[in-house]
Parts: structure tokens; sequence; C-alpha cells
């Protein structure tokens, strides 16, 4: 199973004829993927024929959200789910690094049933067995995590305690810095769940003579999934003995 994380139409269109199985599907993948807006989600649900879940995260930075920030969370993924998200996905911490349980039950209580991926926020936590217990109690059908390390590669013998642990009671997904040049080194382990980004970096060159800029990033660089990127990934999972 491939899931690619994408934050366009066209990234969304490049991972399902690359072959992913599920996208999750973001805006502003550079701040590690915000919620994204109904009108893209429609579009993308209009466009590719594999599984959409959506990220449900308000904004960038600390895990840790307030009374305000929970109703924009639970708000969103109602209208996500509505608009016809085919899974969400969310995390959130005390400030304690512990698993944000009573907005957790929440969001799962507003999901209505659409299976839910606890995402990487769960690398964050103080102890990761106690956590993925209280993520399984909860309700969840996955969690994302690189083993609570840097990437996935890193963190694989804590990737494997987790599987070893969860007793089949819900999917270890691995994710960050999966590539198609080290993804075997994964599956060698059993792992059997994939997160990817596959992505590139295109440069443009324009406006650049007024030197007006959008943000802090620079606005002549787009990042994308590479259709390329994700084909040879799928091809290792697939063709793996």
């Amino acid at each position: 199973m491939l899931e690619v994380c994408v934050d366009s139409v066209e990234s969304a269109e490049a991972a399902a004829t690359g072959g992913a199985d599920r996208i999750e599907l973001c805006s502003s993948l550079v701040q590690g993927g915000l919620t994204p807006s109904v009108g893209l989600l429609e579009v993308v649900k209009k466009r590719i024929n594999i599984p959409v879940y959506c990220m449900v995260r308000p904004r960038g930075g600390p895990m840790v959200y307030s009374e305000a920030e929970k109703e924009v969370i639970l708000r969103d993924a109602t209208v996500l789910r509505d608009a016809g998200a085919d899974g969400l996905v969310f995390g959130a911490l005390t400030a304690e690094s512990r698993i944000d349980k009573e907005l957790a039950s929440r969001f799962i209580k507003v999901s209505c049933g659409l299976p839910c991926t606890y995402h990487r926020a769960f690398d964050l936590v103080e102890d990761p067995l106690i956590a993925l217990q209280d993520v399984i109690n909860l309700g969840f059908s996955r969690i994302l995590t690189s083993g609570c390390r840097a990437n996935a590669i890193e963190g694989v013998e804590m990737i494997m305690h987790l599987i070893e642990h969860s007793k089949s009671e819900i999917i270890i997904m691995a994710g960050a810095g999966i590539k198609s040049t080290n993804v075997e080194k994964l599956l060698q382990k059993g792992i059997k769940e994939f997160h990817a980004s596959a992505k590139i970096c295109r440069k443009f060159a324009y406006g650049q003579g007024s030197g007006a800029k959008m943000g802090s990033g620079d606005d002549n660089e787009l990042w994308v999934t590479s259709e390329e990127e994700v084909a040879a990934i799928n091809k290792c999972i697939v063709g793996y003995k």
C-alpha cells in the first residue's frame, strides 16, 4: 500500500497515474501539510479514482491547540466529510506531549465512521507505546510514523516495535523520507504501508525584476509530485518478494 501526500490537483493526478493506492490531500506541504480547501477536494475527486484522505490541521507549528482552534478542526472535519473525503487525517497533543484524547475522541465522533489516520504528531509523544494504545482505544484506523525519528529509515526499529505491540489492532504506516532508493530496506523488515511525497522542485523566472514577494518562500519555486518517482516506489513495493 502506497499513500502519497499532495497539495495540488496536478500532484494528485501524478500520484494516481504513478500507481499510488491512496492520496493524503493537504494544502501547504512546505509546512508539513495543512487542511485543504473544499474546492481542492471536489476537483481532485472528479479527476482521480483512488481514495482521498484529507488532512485536518488548521495551522503550522506546535500540535497543541487552543479551544478556538479545536472548534476549527472539528468544523473542517465535518465539512470535508460532507464534501466527499474518503478518510481524514488528524493529530493533536497536550502540553505534556501526550495524545490529546479529549479532542481526538471528538474528532472520531464527527468523522461518522470514516477511517481516520493519526498523523506524525505521534512522533512527538513522550511515550510511544502508551500513545499507541491510546490511539487504538480511540478508534483510529492507522498511525503514520517515522518511528519518532527524523525519517523512517532512522526510526525503523521503533516502527517494528509499534507493529509488534499493535497486535494487528491498527495499521502502522511508515512515512518521512520514503524514496525508491530506500523503500526496500523497510520492505525487508516486513512493513507493508508507506507514505511518501515523491516531490520534485520546479523553478520559474516570473516577475523577478519587481522585488515583490508573496511570502517568506521563493515565489518561483513549486514543489510537485513526480509521477516517475511514485511509479518507482510502487514498482519496488509491488515487485518485492
